[in-house]
């Protein structure tokens, strides 16, 4: 096995473990809006056409209001929501209300979901319609867990081998957040679109910011357009953050290197026509479904004037970051503050000072992102308050805003810390951000087994009390939480490498070609392929990152031909 897949598969370990104890520990539809995707989910896999393309009807949604969606052809025991029944938004109540999932016979079910595109539930759907019971629900779970730890894995193993010092690859600790794993451990194509806007980051960043090299570079062009079609299919906001993420990332354009990898890999060609097509398909589902059609609220719900409604949506925005980084159940299971705050100020130091440290290229890539993930969804709910109510969550903007912490990340690599400062910084996320998962995890099957009252004390969090327990019982969701964030540990401990001594370049119109980035030389040493059939060009050993001053905003800038890493480099 080449370092490359193992790497792989290394990072993937390591993500499916942390994601997979959440699979254990949430009731049905504890994480929120479950019972509404599994009903999707349930509808889509009986592969009849009628319930994949199932007709828009007017259908109930969590809150018993009328809103859009559609009818499924489903066991009716699935129809059991936490919210309208049981413990959904009351804190205080355990999960020991809930039915649980349950077959019956196939009946007419409604979903809030039934307009959504089909692609995420064909993966998930199979365990839900024939076992709609605990196992097939810890089966889609976990299903949904892989995919999300595969486009992680992948964006992992993209950013080793092209960051400098592997800063960019630990920051993935910083986006990886604790609400992604808990919205990985449910089934919620929400996660799945997280994890495609954080690997069309990581491979779009040294793809297109950095000088061309087609023959090393061809997996970072399957894995953008594998997750440029899963952020244009998954949910209907998806076409938006591609949008934006992608306009950030191209422009200003480079023809000449557009040009280089388009006469040089066929692939290129192949998945822009693939990601073209998405697009035209996903344009024609959020049509043909009116997945964008909004229902009339009762008369006299909501009052909002212009102005109140702008300022409800600004102040709202400490609620979202903490949305982003993680709220659990149906919006009420929220972890002290200080936990948010540490969070907040790491990824936010690496914002800040990219923005600070880098040019106004960059500047312009972050300004483009804020709009799109803060005021083109601010711009909407404030338009649609007095119709839809305030329904705007962080978890939502996180695919196209995790791209700020990374674009951060490789800046500062590139102009501002050298090889031990990026180790520290490193090892501070490991140390600092990896045990917040483990408190979310425990806050929440505290909330599901006893309650969760506001006045709870550090001696009330014992997530083994409780009169509700996963019909698993509550050790594996502690164990394999435990066990991955141990293993998550180990991996990104040995993430940060060091580069070769700079080697200045005056005058840059006399350099030689430009190639980017080397590698890890611990835990990679390729992540192509042997052999492709799109060039056939040898690739060089051991090549690493070395730093150049030519005029550009990508920051590294080429390499010394055939350059061997510096003894003991890691």
């Amino acid at each position: 096995m080449r370092n490359g897949r193992r790497s792989w598969l290394v990072a993937f370990t390591a993500f499916f473990l942390v994601f997979g104890a959440w699979c254990f520990a949430a009731p049905f539809d504890g994480p929120a809006d479950e019972v509404q995707h599994t009903i999707r989910a349930a509808g889509v896999a009986s592969f009849d056409p009628g319930q994949i393309f199932a007709r828009p009807a007017v259908v109930p949604d969590a809150f018993g209001r009328p809103g859009m969606g559609a009818y499924q052809q489903v066991p009716v025991g699935m129809d059991v929501h936490a919210f309208s029944f049981c413990f959904g938004n009351e804190p205080r109540q355990s999960a020991d209300c809930a039915e649980g999932l349950s077959g019956g016979p196939i009946g007419e079910v409604s979903t809030s979901a039934g307009r959504y595109n089909p692609l995420y539930y064909f993966f998930v759907g199979p365990p839900l319609r024939w076992f709609p019971n605990w196992g097939g629900l810890i089966a889609a779970r976990l299903i949904s867990s892989a995919l999300c730890a595969a486009l992680l894995a992948s964006a992992f193993v993209s950013l080793l081998r092209w960051s400098r010092y592997g800063l960019t690859a630990a920051a993935l600790l910083c986006v990886a957040t604790p609400m992604l794993a808990h919205l990985a451990g449910g089934v919620n194509p929400n996660s799945v679109e997280i994890a495609a806007g954080i690997a069309f980051f990581s491979a779009g960043i040294p793809l297109l910011l950095e000088p061309p090299d087609p023959v090393r570079k061809r997996n970072l062009v399957t894995l953008l357009g594998i997750s440029a079609v899963l952020l244009l299919t998954l949910r209907s906001a998806g076409p938006a953050w591609f949008a934006f993420a992608f306009f950030a990332l191209v422009v200003p354009v480079r023809w000449k290197w557009l040009k280089e990898y388009w006469t040089a890999l066929r692939r290129v060609r192949y998945w822009t026509g693939g990601v073209i097509l998405a697009a035209v398909l996903s344009a024609a589902w959020i049509v043909g479904m009116k997945t964008g059609e909004l229902v009339p609220p009762i008369p006299g719900m909501w009052h909002w004037r212009f102005g109140e409604a702008v300022a409800l949506y600004i102040n709202s925005w400490s609620i979202y970051l903490e949305g982003m980084i993680g709220v659990a159940g149906w919006f009420d299971v929220s972890m002290w503050k200080p936990f948010y705050m540490v969070w907040t100020m790491l990824v936010g130091g690496l914002v800040f000072f990219g923005a600070i440290f880098g040019n106004w290229t960059l500047r312009w890539r972050y300004l483009v992102i804020l709009l799109g993930g803060i005021v083109l969804p601010g711009f909407l709910q404030v338009s649609q308050a007095n119709q839809t109510g305030f329904i705007t969550a962080g978890r939502y903007m996180l695919p196209l805003l995790a791209g700020l912490p990374l674009l951060g990340a490789w800046t500062l690599e590139q102009r501002l810390l050298d090889a031990d400062k990026v180790r520290s910084l490193a090892r501070t996320f490991v140390v600092t951000l990896l045990p917040i998962h483990m408190v979310l995890l425990v806050w929440a099957m505290v909330r599901w087994q006893r309650g969760l009252p506001g006045s709870a004390g550090v001696g009330y969090f014992n997530p083994l009390a409780g009169n509700w327990h996963p019909p698993t019982t509550s050790f594996p969701p502690l164990v394999l939480m435990t066990i991955g964030l141990l293993y998550t540990g180990w991996v990104f401990w040995r993430v940060p490498h060091a580069g070769v001594p700079v080697a200045p370049v005056l005058v840059a119109e006399e350099a030689p070609a430009a190639a980017p980035a080397g590698k890890s030389a611990e835990l990679t040493e390729e992540v192509a392929p042997e052999a492709s059939h799109d060039v056939e060009v040898p690739v060089a050993a051991g090549d690493v990152p070395i730093q150049r001053e030519i005029r550009s905003d990508t920051w590294r800038e080429s390499r010394v031909p055939g350059a061997e890493a510096a003894p003991g480099s890691r």
